[in-house]
């Protein structure tokens, strides 16, 4: 697990030096489906929108129709997919550029508030790879997620690189930061929250758990797995069960398997067949 990330100021003739608010990770969204999905939603700030100039010749009228239609304050800026390449650092853009605001995160006591019954978190502890990050998202906005919570150490936050691996989920999910993952545990499990681990030294196999009512799974970090707090805060650990000779999935592939495991738990227990005996899983 690693530490918490200093930020640090470089002063310039007694004066602080800020970074530049337009950083290629931090400001900048690109490419034709998520630049649209961040205008239809209207959730993440778009205060700069750069169209390629040959743009109207590949794109649908209805597409443009809708760029404006989501831009009501200011005219998108026609520019060369040259200078558009220079913006964002990638020639991966589609002839879409966005600058954008700080991330909305949700506070964490909303997200549990408006979760739906039976409730369903996912939470990410010391996850560094953005574009672990934004393919965990996608899975949790495929398998309907309530919320993702994420830490502050160590743990990446939404930027472009995550937004664009996420498929545009960053604009559909509730997403909070915390800072004490283990307080936050504790919270859920006061709230009657299964919160269930995930590690190869877990007792057991993520099919033999109960995951059909209140349940939040915790995926930890790419190298190092759950930091030790988190560990001992859930209330049990799970592992996937394998067959073959590697040691384990990565975390992005993970994640997708025990989300995907809980709906399939979900749906089977209330089925076209009926409800199904749920007996024999564990329930700690």
């Amino acid at each position: 697990m690693v530490g918490r990330t200093r930020q640090t100021k470089t002063k310039t003739a007694g004066k602080t030096k800020k970074p530049l608010l337009a950083s290629h990770q931090r400001s900048w969204l690109w490419g034709k489906n998520l630049v649209l999905e961040t205008l239809a939603s209207g959730r993440w700030p778009v205060h700069e929108l750069y169209l390629a100039d040959d743009l109207g010749a590949d794109a649908a009228a209805s597409e443009l129709a809708q760029v404006r239609a989501h831009t009501p304050k200011f005219k998108p800026t026609r520019s060369s997919r040259t200078r558009i390449a220079q913006l964002c650092g990638t020639q991966d853009h589609q002839g879409y550029l966005a600058r954008v605001g700080a991330y909305p995160y949700v506070e964490p006591g909303a997200l549990r508030t408006r979760a739906r019954t039976p409730a369903l978190f996912l939470i990410l502890d010391g996850v560094q790879d953005p574009f672990n990050l934004g393919a965990m998202l996608r899975s949790a906005e495929v398998f309907g997620v309530d919320g993702v919570f994420l830490g502050t150490q160590g743990c990446a936050g939404v930027n472009s690189l995550a937004a664009r691996a996420s498929a545009g989920a960053v604009n559909r999910l509730a997403i909070a930061r915390v800072d004490s993952l283990p307080e936050l545990i504790a919270e859920l499990r006061r709230d009657a929250v299964r919160v269930v681990g995930t590690g190869l030294e877990a007792d057991y196999a993520l099919d033999a758990c109960d995951l059909g009512g209140p349940t939040a799974l915790v995926i930890g970090n790419e190298g190092t797995g759950l930091s030790p707090d988190v560990r001992t805060a859930c209330n049990m650990l799970a592992k996937i069960p394998q067959d073959g000779g590697l040691n384990s999935l990565n975390a992005a592939a993970a994640a997708a398997v025990c989300l995907y495991e809980t709906l399939r738990q979900r749906r089977q227990d209330v089925s076209v067949w009926g409800v199904t005996s749920i007996s024999s899983r564990v329930m700690p």
